[in-house]
């Protein structure tokens, strides 16, 4: 029996000197993972002495070699397509007869057709974006790197943010021209695109409006187009005013109850057309009111009557007119406005201007040219207008907030508009200031690199700024990774013992993350293995002592007379 004994051992011994030996071989080998081999012992299976007390055994044998794939050190490369794996996971690749092999090398280049492969020719395999640029995860597939140029974007959608000094003073001429500084306060420009990719200078102007006044005017009879005002300072051509008393009239009738000397309210049949500012004319009282408040039917106005009418007495009212000033005459006062009026008003009616301290006005150029095209004055692109903490209030519109849009038609290119959202422009006591100035278009572009994101996608990075994704490395797993089988060059292919593969996208579920530009190497350690190369060459040299030593004990036996 010892015969068998030293020679199961030797056996053994020189199975854990090859086991060894093959992890010393590939303690360079990109994604290795070393292997151990384990040992069982041997017992004859015999009944012999009824007990088992009194069996020896009959040896050892190799159980099993069993790879270990514990994780490797990751090292950085100057390849930016060298991924490594830290976690679980392998990488899907496919060969060159579209089987699926598995590996932890991570050493990939590009072949003439733009496939990620590996040294062997082996393509990886993923998920492909659509046309949209947007990862669709599929059935994986090779993924390939397209050199073609970037398809130009054409500008649609601009954000402006700048600040617009709120002391800032409204120029002396008022008619903007882009090519005159003194008629607006402040530009700036950016460049937009064209469905061919084209570039052009699009140029904001800004413009401050005229500061809101009040004015009192003299008489103004009925159909007037002009009015002379005691003072025009803050009147601008384009402000719109109010002038009391001269609009349409209204002739509701008050209740029975009398109004007396000194009375400033009365109770009206009907309020209807009445705001506050209408002048109302109450029979049987000479002169005219201006209605300071209404509550219900209940009027308040001022100056207070002055003699008693009767008692359900008609009462007229003439509302506000609104109209736009035409022509300011700061020499004489005198301001010319449409439409005419409708009927007269009280001399020294207060006149006010709603144009307001916070209103701007913004042109739109494009290389130049004044879009939308016009002639002198030229159309305001928006009319900005800011509350009293500093923010755009309009224009307003969906969905980007405060909007406004122009369209224009490059040469040899697609009509396209602009959209420019003002949301995030202010007016604040401080110098002009621009903050954020954006637009989503873009020229075409060259592939100029790409890199590996941690959870596999590969970003594209062109010529013209952009990025896009090309693809995104899937990883698989299995329930018994020691169960897969290897079949050289750094591959295992699945078996029945392995369990099927889990694929996903890395970082996800018990999936490693990946690294751009780096390997992992093998995860041999060298002093362990050149230790256990010591110990199984001593094993290997006891178990031969036993043959030895039962050797010279049959030759004793053999020797005897």
């Amino acid at each position: 029996m010892s015969f068998q004994q030293g020679l199961s051992g030797l056996n053994t011994s020189a199975k854990q000197l090859d086991t060894i030996g093959n992890n010393v071989a590939n303690s360079s080998t990109i994604g290795f993972k070393e292997s151990q081999a384990q040992f069982a012992d041997k017992y004859a299976a015999s009944l012999a002495g009824g007990g088992g007390n009194l069996q020896v055994g009959g040896g050892s044998q190799v159980a099993a070699v069993v790879q270990q794939f514990s994780q490797g050190n990751i090292t950085s490369t100057s390849n930016p397509m060298d991924t490594a794996i830290s976690g679980q996971g392998f990488f899907r690749l496919l060969d060159s007869n579209g089987g699926v092999v598995y590996s932890r090398n991570g050493q990939f280049q590009l072949d003439k057709n733009g496939y990620i492969v590996n040294n062997q020719g082996h393509k990886v395999t993923g998920y492909l974006p659509n046309a949209a640029g947007v990862i669709v995860q599929t059935n994986p597939l090779p993924i390939q790197i397209s050199a073609a140029d970037l398809v130009p974007k054409q500008s649609a959608n601009s954000v402006v943010g700048v600040n617009l000094d709120s002391l800032a003073s409204v120029p002396l001429a008022t008619v903007f021209n882009p090519n005159d500084p003194t008629t607006y306060n402040n530009s700036t420009s950016m460049t937009v695109y064209d469905s061919l990719g084209g570039s052009h200078v699009a140029s904001l102007y800004f413009q401050r409006q005229p500061i809101a006044a009040t004015s009192s005017a003299a008489a103004i009879p009925a159909g007037s187009t002009s009015a002379t005002l005691a003072s025009t300072a803050g009147m601008a051509i384009g402000n719109t005013i109010a002038i009391p008393g001269a609009g349409a009239a209204v002739t509701p009738s008050t209740t029975a109850s009398a109004t007396a000397v000194g009375d400033t309210t009365a109770t009206l049949a009907s309020v209807a057309g009445l705001t506050p500012g209408s002048n109302i004319t109450i029979a049987g009282n000479p002169g005219a009111s201006t209605i300071t408040s209404i509550a219900g039917n209940v009027v308040t106005f001022a100056p207070a009557t002055t003699a008693v009418t009767a008692a359900g007495a008609a009462v007229t009212a003439t509302s506000p007119q609104t109209v736009t000033l035409t022509g300011v005459n700061t020499a004489t006062g005198v301001v010319t406005f449409n439409p005419a009026t409708v009927s007269a008003t009280i001399a020294n009616a207060a006149i006010t201007s709603n144009a307001g301290s916070s209103n701007w006005n913004s042109y739109l150029t494009l290389d130049g040219a004044s879009i939308p095209p016009s002639t002198a004055p030229l159309t305001p692109l928006a009319v900005l207008t800011f509350n009293t903490l500093g923010q755009v209030t309009s224009p307003v519109g969906p969905p980007l907030g405060q909007v406004a849009s122009a369209s224009f038609t490059p040469v040899g290119a697609a009509a396209q508009t602009l959209t420019f959202q003002f949301g995030q422009t202010t007016q604040y006591g401080g110098s002009f200031g621009v903050n954020t100035l954006s637009q989503d278009g873009y020229a075409s572009g060259h592939l100029s690199g790409f890199s590996t994101s941690a959870d596999g996608t590969i970003m594209g990075r062109y010529t013209n700024g952009q990025s896009r994704a090309m693809g995104q490395m899937v990883l698989a797993n299995f329930t018994d990774p020691q169960g897969l089988q290897p079949i050289g060059n750094n591959e295992w292919v699945e078996s029945s013992t392995s369990g099927g593969p889990l694929v996903g996208v890395a970082g996800s579920s018990s999936l490693g993350t990946l690294q751009s530009g780096a390997v992992e190497e093998s995860n041999v350690d060298l002093t362990a293995e050149l230790v256990n190369m010591i110990t199984a060459q001593r094993v290997y040299q006891a178990n031969a002592q036993t043959i030895k030593t039962q050797d010279q004990i049959m030759q004793t036996l053999v020797s005897l007379r």
